[in-house]
């Protein structure tokens, strides 16, 4: 059974299939995703996206990010997260490549985003641990929501098995493990999990059909 990990920071050998996270590093083969994250953002943003946008045409390129706004961690501003945001937003549409978008306390800036920008890649929440009625929210604007170790289970219940993804991101544990979690929550086998969640990466460009 091959499982499908969407954002991960950690370059595993379990052989699974894993989009592995790397900023504004150069690819290296891997099937990857590439961004400027919120934390990171400085003064020196542009030269920081520049690489982003030397790199983003790469094969192993499959999604732009993890991008998009936390207004705890970040030291930009509210209008300067947005301002890479949009950056972030333009390339994924010029490539078509779907963005990994993060988000803490930032939701009305993300909707906002959604509502004022031409797009039509699809935008993933990575690590989603809100309630129901926040992942409604975002699912009736219509993105993708995915699921790592710590997750809400009234909100996996709800969220429709074609817009959802499961990851591993930062942390140690399995990524079967964290399947067989989600698995659980919906009520399904964790085959049929495994299977959706290949339909949708092929849905969204991230895996060849």
């Amino acid at each position: 059974m091959q499982l499908t990990d969407i954002h991960t920071h950690i370059a595993r050998e379990d052989g699974n299939t894993a989009i592995l996270n790397i900023g504004t590093d150069h690819p290296n083969g891997r099937l990857c995703s590439i961004g400027i994250h919120p934390w990171r953002i400085s003064n020196e943003w542009e030269e920081q996206f520049r690489i982003v946008e030397e790199s983003v045409t790469r094969k192993e390129v499959v999604a732009i990010g993890e991008c998009g706004f936390d207004t705890l961690k970040s030291p930009a501003t509210k209008e300067e997260q947005y301002r890479v945001f949009i950056k972030h937003i333009e390339l994924s549409e010029r490539v078509k490549k779907p963005l990994i978008i993060h988000l803490v306390k930032g939701a009305d800036l993300l909707l906002r985003a959604y509502k004022e920008q031409q797009h039509n890649e699809r935008w993933i929440i990575h690590g989603f641990r809100g309630k129901p009625t926040q992942a409604q929210q975002l699912l009736s604007a219509g993105m993708y929501i995915s699921l790592g170790e710590k997750f809400n289970i009234e909100t996996a219940k709800i969220i429709p098995l074609d817009r959802l993804f499961i990851e591993s991101d930062e942390s140690s544990t399995p990524l079967y493990d964290i399947y067989q979690r989600v698995a659980q929550a919906k009520e399904i086998s964790i085959e049929e999990l495994a299977a959706q969640i290949i339909l949708n990466a092929k849905e969204c460009g991230i895996l060849e059909r």
